[in-house]
């Protein structure tokens, strides 16, 4: 995460002063908690409003400062992440405070500096001395490009151009190590507003890149020289690996795939330990920020977060920074307190960086990273890493820094042990078969002395060791099946995955290892939750389409009410399996997804009863709503849907008192407005549902449904332009669901743009082949456009998936009759009226053609 300008800091002490001078304690504290909470939902992607805090915590308003910090830290959150903020929207958004915002943010405006952004140079031009000849990436802080130094050779050199801003140059130029990427020249132009870093031209890519070349590649398969051929397959680096006598390649080539990564690791925490020496702490340890040059040796790269530890007692720094994924536990306190303007709760030191390494090597290893929570064994995961491995990186990634290695070098010193079959002297040598191992390879002359010794116990240990043999196999099938079943779910193969994990459990119950059975069961219980939300979001989501239940065929709506309820019945056991905090993401779905079957499955299941049947399924209908009521609290979504049946069941006392209850419990969060805004457009009631649909677009711009329902809404106001940009969104957003292009065709068609539309129920078809509105929407339109041998055939498609036979039937006829085939026309004008008797184009068509 980037450094925050000083500006931005000042900003938000700005509105710490205010709030702390004139606010009551609670408020104060209530206010620097949620400003916190904004910030770590910024870093996980979600863009929250300061509204949204507003209206969950109604008493802030009336203490305006608590309200405005949280209206300040919006925007230093904006401003960091790149995005610019307008002062005049931010005070229309907010009128009631119009006097005091204007005051910080006319501080605020004052107190930047008045400097342009910077003006990157393009490719090919010179710049002080250096000519640019290709760009190697650019991020949010500046752009990396590739350039020759004419005055020494047209020496290769890599320019790193950023804002004249921040400290690493000043970090690099202490560091000189055969692992970190040295710094050969600083430079400032004030005129551009860039600062220029020259370092030499390695080749090579980013452990990152190479990680991700071999994703494809089980860690079981890789070797040391599949990393040499993701190197060489950049272009670029061939001209600088044509010395195969290079040390570190020769290793890679004879290397096992785990060898590799141990060596690599003792070359970065040999890096590491020389900057912690002189006083700085890396703070962004990651595969991105390795390098790995095109002669295979590793690299530091990175040094913008790095700073001197931090420690408890001293003042919290004006910055902090770090890639969340990679950070230690006290680093993430320690960012999260420096946003919420708290103190460091625990020290930050260059522990945290073993830590980070950690995680890159398991990461290296297992491909994935490792749960914080629960960290499973890393020779559980991957059967190619030792026990003593295994302890070396799991204590690496110990949570309390005090019981990981005191420094890094301590960590190199035992991968190097260990690479050389050396006892190991930060962690225990717990098994006896990986010391003997060891032994042997150390000693590979004692082995003679000891053959004899060997033979005489072969004698009366061999049943034994046979056993074991035997047992051994077991324990590895059962590893396999653990990784398979793992690698399964990730694919959200489910089935496959629960054969996998239950072949590998019925082993660890014939062995008695109830370790890897506990270990079994706690995967195929994931297996299980996956299943199970997978199955409920889906089906949540195909009720969600259906914004017009009466066009489904009496049989599709059955199959779905049906499903609907029995979902809804096993609401105790879905909750109780997946154990989501609501406070979670997932948490947060599953309660959306079994609140919309309540919702609306009994809508359906109303809509398919017959008329003898309404007030039963209606008294059902209010029971659901208190069931839901009881698990998730009360919504004013539950309130308008009781009231709504209590008014036809003429109940005129608990309609009231449904409204009641609305009218004091306003919808609040983005999914509450876009399910009230949903039920208001079922209801025909376009005007309103527009409003509440476009507050929850505001909330929640990234949402898909209320994007998606605001389409819907637009499409029947006859405001098809709108519907036409709000399923747009919607199709960058869920590029996969063919919902989304049938329904801007249907804009596209409304506003007579023919070839849009054609070209999206194309698109729709080719994603959902069933999906037979589509298809008939497409062939009504080939037919006015002449094309009616085309028309025919989607017709027949249309016919097939189950659509309304009446009016295909009558189209299929239309076509024919463009063709002049009179006798297939009247048949199928015949087959319309046999479906839908008096339907009166297909009654028109017949005397048509009767009467030539």
């Amino acid at each position: 995460m980037a450094e925050p300008s000083s500006t931005i800091s000042e900003l938000r002490r700005l509105a710490a002063n205010s709030l702390a001078a004139v606010s009551p304690v609670p408020a104060a504290s209530q206010a620097s908690q949620l400003a916190g909470e904004m910030a770590a939902r910024w870093r996980r992607g979600e863009r929250p409003l300061a509204e949204e805090y507003l209206a969950e915590h109604a008493a802030l308003l009336d203490t305006p400062p608590a309200a405005i910090k949280l209206i300040c830290e919006e925007i230093c959150l904006r401003q960091e992440h790149g995005e610019e903020v307008d002062s005049v929207q931010v005070i229309a958004r907010f009128p009631q405070w119009r006097d005091e915002l204007e005051v910080l943010l006319g501080c605020h405006r004052l107190l930047e500096p008045v400097v342009s952004g910077p003006r990157f140079p393009d490719i090919g031009e010179v710049l002080h001395g250096f000519e640019l000849i290709g760009e190697l990436g650019r991020g949010a802080q500046g752009r990396v490009f590739l350039a020759t130094q004419p005055e020494l050779a047209d020496r290769p050199v890599v320019l790193k151009l950023t804002a004249v801003a921040g400290q690493e140059h000043l970090s690099l130029a202490r560091l000189q190590h055969t692992h970190i990427v040295p710094l050969y020249l600083a430079h400032d132009d004030r005129q551009r507003n860039l600062r220029l870093l020259c370092m030499p031209y390695f080749g090579g890519l980013a452990l990152s890149a190479v990680l991700d070349a071999l994703k494809t590649k089980s860690t079981a398969q890789r070797t040391g020289a599949d990393l040499l051929r993701a190197l060489d397959a950049v272009p670029g680096n061939v001209a600088l690996t044509s010395l195969a006598t290079a040390p570190a390649r020769q290793f890679f080539v004879r290397a096992t795939y785990v060898q590799t990564v141990c060596w690599l690791g003792a070359c970065l925490a040999d890096a590491l330990h020389y900057a912690h020496e002189r006083g700085l702490v890396h703070l962004d340890m990651k595969p991105g920020n390795v390098l790995l040059t095109a002669d295979a040796q590793p690299m530091l790269l990175d040094f913008h977060l790095a700073r001197a530890p931090l420690r408890t007692d001293g003042a919290p720094p004006d910055w902090f920074g770090g890639t969340t994924n990679y950070m230690s536990p006290e680093q993430q306190a320690a960012f999260d307190a420096v946003r919420a303007e708290r103190p460091i709760p625990q020290a930050v030191d260059g522990r945290s960086d073993v830590y980070s390494l950690g995680l890159v090597l398991h990461e290296c290893l297992a491909k994935t990273l490792p749960r914080p929570e629960t960290p499973p064994r890393l020779d559980r995961v991957n059967p190619h890493v030792s026990r003593g491995l295994a302890d070396i990186i799991g204590r690496c990634l110990q949570h309390d820094p005090g019981l990981r290695y005191p420094d890094a070098a301590s960590l190199a010193a035992d991968l190097r042990r260990h690479l050389t079959d050396q006892p190991l002297r930060g962690v225990a040598n717990r098994n006896l078969t990986e010391r003997w191992r060891k032994w042997r390879r150390r000693r590979p002359h004692a082995l003679p002395l000891v053959g004899t010794l060997m033979l005489l116990l072969a004698v009366t240990v061999g049943a034994n060791l046979s056993w074991r043999n035997q047992q051994q196999q077991r324990v590895r099938e059962i590893e396999t099946a653990l990784i398979q079943g793992r690698e399964l779910l990730a694919k959200n193969d489910y089935a496959a995955a629960r054969a996998a994990l239950e072949r590998g459990r019925q082993l660890s119950q014939e062995l008695q290892r109830g370790d890897w059975s506990s270990a079994l069961d706690a995967e195929l219980r994931q297996v299980q939750e996956a299943q199970l939300l997978h199955d409920l979001h889906g089906l949540a989501d195909q009720v969600r389409f259906l914004h017009d239940p009466d066009t489904l065929s009496a049989e599709r709506a059955a199959a779905l009410e049906a499903r609907c309820r029995a979902l809804w019945d096993e609401r105790d056991l879905l909750l109780r399996q997946t154990q989501a905090s609501p406070s979670t993401e997932r948490g947060r779905q599953l309660r959306a997804d079994l609140l919309d079957l309540a919702l609306l499955g009994t809508e359906l299941r109303m809509r398919l009863a017959a008329p003898a049947e309404q007030a039963a399924r209606r008294q059902e209908a209010l029971q659901t709503f208190d069931e839901a009521e009881a698990l998730f609290g009360p919504s004013p979504v539950l309130h308008r849907q009781r009231r709504a049946v209590a008014l036809g069941l003429g109940r005129t006392d608990l309609a009231r008192a449904a409204e009641t209850q609305a009218e004091q419990s306003p919808p609040r969060t983005a999914w509450e407005h876009y399910a009230l805004g949903r039920a208001l457009l079922r209801e025909g009631q376009l005007a309103e549902a527009e409003v509440q649909l476009a507050r929850a677009v505001s909330l929640e711009p990234g949402a898909f449904w209320p994007n998606f329902s605001q389409g819907i809404c637009a499409y029947r106001r006859g405001q098809h332009q709108e519907a036409v940009n709000a399923f747009r969104v919607c199709i960058a957003l869920a590029p996969e669901r063919a919902e989304c292009y049938f329904n801007r065709a249907l804009a596209h068609q409304s506003l007579g743009q023919a070839e849009h539309a054609l070209a999206d129920y194309e698109r729709a078809l080719r994603l959902q082949p069933s999906l037979a509105a589509a298809a008939f929407n497409r062939g009504v339109l080939l037919c006015r456009e002449q094309r009616h041998r085309e028309a025919l055939a989607d017709f027949q498609q249309a016919l097939r998936n189950g659509f309304a036979p009446a009016p295909v039937y009558y189209n299929l006829a239309v076509a024919h009759h463009g063709l002049h085939d009179r006798s297939a026309a009247a048949a199928h004008a015949q087959q319309a009226l046999r479906h839908q008797p008096g339907h009166p184009g297909a009654q028109e068509l017949l005397q048509q053609l009767r009467g030539k």
